[in-house]
């Protein structure tokens, strides 16, 4: 199922790259990013992760933009699934609880704009997460550009990286 996605991934990235019209592509880090869970040593983790927008995209539409981030993805079963959702509230990585400011514990989100990814068990596994609907919603209407809340299914007792060089990142072909 991995290598299926991966493919479908790459082959859509590749198909628009050697469109008509030469895509342009650029790579955006997280402006800040978070892991939350309601407890210490819960198997329930999210991750927050924000990005501003680069100027250079004012007007455009975005083809594709996929977001890329480490896991380790240390689960009771062989596959560990994540969700993505566009976070609904302004949030701070510095602050970030289960409960912060939450209408719901544990974030909010907008239940009808998702991305979804399945990952084998194992350390240091790539996520990545086509958000192209996300990204263009945050071009029209920048103020409630509050990021993605990663959702994983399952007991996880993995880790997300959310700074350093394994930060996450946004990938986006214009």
């Amino acid at each position: 199922m991995k290598a299926v996605a991966m493919f479908a991934l790459a082959f859509v990235f590749l198909g628009l790259l050697s469109a008509e019209v030469r895509a342009t592509s650029l790579e955006v880090e997280a402006l800040q990013a978070a892991a939350i869970s309601p407890s210490e040593g819960s198997d329930e983790v999210r991750l927050l992760v924000s990005f501003k927008m680069p100027g250079v995209l004012e007007g455009k539409e975005i083809d594709f933009a996929c977001v890329s981030f480490q896991a380790d993805c240390s689960g009771e079963e062989g596959a560990v699934s994540f969700q993505a959702f566009a976070v609904t509230k302004g949030w701070d990585a510095e602050t970030a609880s289960w409960t912060e400011s939450w209408d719901s514990p544990g974030g909010d989100w907008d239940k009808h704009l998702s991305a979804y990814w399945i990952s084998e068990a194992g350390d240091g596994k790539i996520v990545y997460l086509d958000v192209t609907d996300f990204a263009n919603r945050w071009l029209k209407a920048p103020s409630k550009n509050f990021g993605i809340i990663v959702k994983v299914s399952g007991p996880f007792l993995g880790t997300f990286a959310v700074d350093g060089a394994l930060k996450p990142k946004l990938r986006i072909l214009y």
